[in-house]
């Protein structure tokens, strides 16, 4: 296939990938969270100091890193996905912006692969690290490399992303601390304002253990609650005891192929929507009732308190003079007791 059909090929081999066959699963996985990597690049490369926060993308930045999945095609034993830009309206030569994100995204994790944990490349944040990790999680599904080929311009841009790759990126997210413990089992309790940032992970033996997060993985903690997951951060031991007292979260994620285990400790009923947990934004509330800006003070005229006689001011004079008449009514019969 000549290299300029499309924009963008990502290869799959290994585990239940064929020619030209791959699992839902595996390919929900790999689009959602290549969507995120290239959303939260993006937002790193506009300044952001947070890309994992919760929040309506811009338009622009959605515009600029839409991509449609145009071909599905095959190499040896493999399945090569073709994707290309979903607007005709592509920036100019040297300020296209979507380009620039997708070039740092896809040479970003191959500096993360090969660099040291200590430095972030460009473009590169938390929220881009957790990304990326949870595309790794098809190296434990039987995925063997995931290889991606950007056409851009006289150059191509090719990095895989292997099972190795894939500990040296966790290895990023957890960077080196002290007492680095590693725990697994449900997410049940969360607490963000009353008495800080935690929550309580019950193991498949022994007691809860209560952990603690920063305010930026709060969004991480609200998808992870009811489900098994594992925890890496560095844990805090009684002295007396010798047991975890407390974990600080480095690292959080769900463990889909546990999630039958412990199952008595889900509580019944319909769950609590994650919408549930945090408060809309003022843009968040006018969207949802379909509140558009002001635009001319004109609007206003007429909208309150309304028509001029519109009985309003009649109902609360029939009112005083009907309270006014009980309560002389109510002091006559007094004064004659």
């Amino acid at each position: 296939m000549d290299r300029q059909d499309s924009l963008l090929r990502i290869r799959l081999q290994g585990g239940l990938i064929g020619r030209s066959r791959i699992p839902v699963d595996h390919l929900l996985r790999l689009l959602t969270q290549f969507d995120k990597v290239l959303a939260r690049t993006g937002m790193v490369l506009q300044g952001s100091m947070d890309s994992i926060k919760r929040g309506p993308r811009s338009r622009t930045l959605k515009t600029e890193l839409s991509l449609d999945l145009v071909a599905v095609t095959h190499g040896s034993l493999a399945t090569v996905l073709e994707l290309d830009r979903a607007s005709l309206q592509q920036g100019l030569p040297g300020i296209d912006f979507g380009m620039q994100v997708l070039e740092r995204a896809i040479s970003g994790l191959s500096e993360i692969q090969e660099g040291s944990a200590d430095t972030l490349p460009m473009g590169v944040d938390r929220g881009v690290l957790l990304a990326w990790r949870d595309l790794g999680v098809l190296f434990e599904k039987g995925v063997g490399e995931v290889r991606f080929t950007l056409n851009q311009r006289e150059k191509l841009l090719e990095t895989c992303y292997s099972p190795n790759g894939f500990r040296r990126l966790q290895e990023a997210i957890q960077s080196p601390r002290i007492n680095m413990r590693t725990i697994e089992g449900r997410l049940l309790m969360a607490d963000f304002k009353e008495h800080g940032t935690r929550c309580r992970v019950h193991p498949p033996t022994g007691e809860p253990v209560l952990c603690l997060f920063d305010e930026d993985q709060q969004d991480e903690v609200l998808e992870s609650i009811l489900h098994y997951v594992r925890v890496v951060g560095e844990a805090r031991e009684d002295p007396n005891t010798g047991k975890i007292a407390s974990i600080k979260i480095a690292d959080i994620r769900i463990l889909e192929e546990h999630e039958d285990a412990q199952t008595d400790l889900l509580p019944l009923g319909t769950p609590v929507p994650q919408s549930f947990w945090r408060s809309p934004s003022m843009e968040e509330l006018a969207e949802s009732q379909d509140v558009a800006p002001l635009t001319a003070l004109d609007e206003l005229i007429g909208s309150w308190p309304g028509e001029v006689r519109d009985g309003f001011e009649d109902t609360i004079i029939n009112l005083r003079q009907r309270n006014r008449a009980g309560g002389q009514r109510n002091g006559d019969r007094g004064h004659l007791g």
